[in-house]
């Protein structure tokens, strides 16, 4: 058969095609179908239309899970995108042994997001902690930071510890977009006698958006619907304060063992991901 023959490329798609359907849609389309059905350990299935949803939204749990999931997320992708965009300006500028630093920055994304919740949940501990013992020695602080008992310095950790992991992810991206970038355009901008603030301002950002804007994506994706971090540091406390909508759809899963409520809050999460995603997709596509 001729490459040319648009059947080939048909043939060569059916791989992916069914690959596709079988870890995508068919999922997909199984939790819709759960989320309309009484699906739970004790009654028979039946279905019951959107009675799933009316539940959900009129549960208090549900909105406080989403709120505690909108402050999570935002600062997570806030924290990454200002970390990982000075990182990359930083590393632009090392001329000498840069790959060992380059590399040297990228450590921490080889981290699993469980690993990173237990390292971060020793260093703000405020008995055997490196961050209260340190504070303290700059006599910054009298005693320990009750980190894990109080609502905002709580969040706070967690979003510092998914940050920290993502950090470099976001680098890879703007730091490929700042490699890009003539040089000529910073030497005309110098002679003109723009300084290093007009010159990110007019040149740097401007180049780097678009690829910024992916990182953002992708970060505020995941970091939307994750739990590992928030799971090995605090599991969701103190109280509620860092219970976000995951950890809501765990407890309909396997607490109540309720599988029609856990999926249309699956099916929630997924309109709501989907939606920011979408909005993030018509800025990329409007700066192309």
């Amino acid at each position: 058969m001729k490459i040319s023959n648009s059947h080939y490329g048909v043939i060569l798609s059916i791989p992916g095609l069914i690959i596709i359907i079988a870890l995508v849609i068919f999922p997909l389309i199984t939790l819709l179908i759960t989320s309309v059905l009484r699906y739970t350990s004790i009654y028979p299935i039946t279905f019951t239309g959107f009675k799933n949803y009316q539940y959900i939204f009129g549960d208090r749990l549900f909105w406080l899970g989403l709120e505690k999931t909108v402050v999570y997320s935002g600062g997570v992708t806030a924290l990454t995108f200002c970390g990982g965009v000075i990182l990359a300006l930083l590393l632009s500028k090392i001329t000498r042994a840069s790959a060992f630093f380059r590399s040297l920055s990228m450590f921490s994304w080889a981290v699993p997001l469980v690993i990173s919740g237990f390292i971060w949940r020793w260093i703000f501990n405020p008995n055997v902690g490196v961050f209260s013992d340190f504070l303290m020695k700059l006599k910054l602080i009298s005693k320990p930071l009750p980190v894990f008992s109080d609502s905002t310095l709580s969040m706070i950790a967690c979003v510092v510890a998914d940050a920290w992991v993502r950090i470099p992810f976001m680098c890879v991206f703007t730091l490929a977009a700042i490699e890009s970038i003539p040089r000529s355009l910073y030497d005309a901008a110098k002679v003109d006698g723009a300084d290093c603030v007009d010159a990110f301002r007019y040149i740097t950002l401007p180049h780097i958006k678009h690829m910024v804007l992916i990182g953002l994506l992708i970060t505020s994706m995941i970091s939307f619907r994750t739990i590992d971090v928030i799971f090995a540091m605090t599991g969701g406390g103190p109280g509620r304060d860092t219970y976000v909508l995951s950890l809501y759809i765990i407890d309909q899963l396997w607490l109540r063992v309720n599988y029609g409520t856990g999926s249309a809050a699956s099916v929630i999460m997924f309109l709501l991901i989907a939606s920011f995603a979408g909005y993030y997709v018509y800025l990329i596509f409007k700066e192309e």
